[in-house]
């Protein structure tokens, strides 16, 4: 019972993370340089990838916050939920899943299991 309260706790954080961080960058990106961000409503691809590097950052964050607070208590258990969790609200939000397209959607999910387990490995050693 504590172990599944704990793993939970470990979860919300690290996505409230990863998320809060991603939304940040997001915002100070685009109003420091609109331009580089849209071209007639549409994302650009060099926004694109760069969005996808800070994401990188910030699932890294997100993981490293969930190992912190999960700690021993079944912590790649953990760090596969809170990938797995990231991936499937990328892949289920409609909108930014035509803004970006597939390709990017695709390297978007590399990116966040490439984060979290890099927040993992720095955490646990």
């Amino acid at each position: 019972m504590i172990t599944g309260v704990l793993i939970a706790a470990a979860l919300a954080l690290g996505y409230a993370v990863a998320v809060a961080l991603a939304l940040a960058a997001t915002f100070c990106i685009a109003a420091a340089r609109p331009a580089f961000v849209t071209k007639e409503y549409r994302i650009r691809q060099r926004y694109k990838l760069v969005q996808e590097l800070l994401w990188l950052v910030c699932a890294a964050a997100g993981g490293y916050v969930t190992a912190a607070v999960s700690g021993g208590a079944h912590c790649w258990l953990s760090g596969t939920v809170l990938a797995g969790m990231l991936i499937l609200v990328q892949w289920t939000n409609s909108w930014e899943m035509r803004q970006r397209g597939v390709p990017n959607q695709l390297l978007m999910s590399v990116m966040t299991v490439a984060g979290v387990v890099t927040g993992y490995v720095l955490r646990t050693q």
